[in-house]
């Protein structure tokens, strides 16, 4: 399976496991699972720690793409059709970031990890519980 970390499902993983619910955390450890962070997440934790919103222990150039490769997720690029799809997808969330993993996770078919349950108006294929 491929699935698509939420940015705070990411930070998570990396900081504080046991935040994660029980399904999210035996997906992740199972093998077979291919773990993915879109780019939009690296640019939402960047900002999010430059505005002192969140922290991080080292540069958020040198801790995004260091933690990933430690917990072997992979890093997406955001395609020129995932950002026109995400602008074009109805208004039911209104945050870019989370439009654009919406965007990619129905681009890729992949699963997408997250606690946030209104992605689910997207159509989306959203596990947490």
């Amino acid at each position: 399976m491929k699935a698509l970390l939420d940015t705070h499902t990411w930070l998570w993983m990396a900081a504080d496991p046991d935040r994660l619910s029980g399904q999210v955390r035996a997906l992740v450890a199972e093998r077979g699972t291919t773990l993915c962070l879109s780019a939009a997440s690296g640019w939402e934790l960047a900002l999010l720690w430059k505005l002192g919103r969140v922290g991080l222990p080292d540069h958020s150039s040198r801790f995004v793409p260091e933690t990933c490769a430690k917990l072997d997720v992979a890093i997406l690029p955001i395609h020129l059709d995932v950002a026109v799809a995400a602008s074009t997808l109805p208004m039911h969330h209104r945050d870019p970031f989370d439009r654009i993993l919406v965007a990619t996770a129905l681009r890729e078919s992949m699963t997408l990890l997250s606690c946030v349950g209104h992605l689910d108006a997207y159509g989306v294929q959203r596990l947490w519980a």
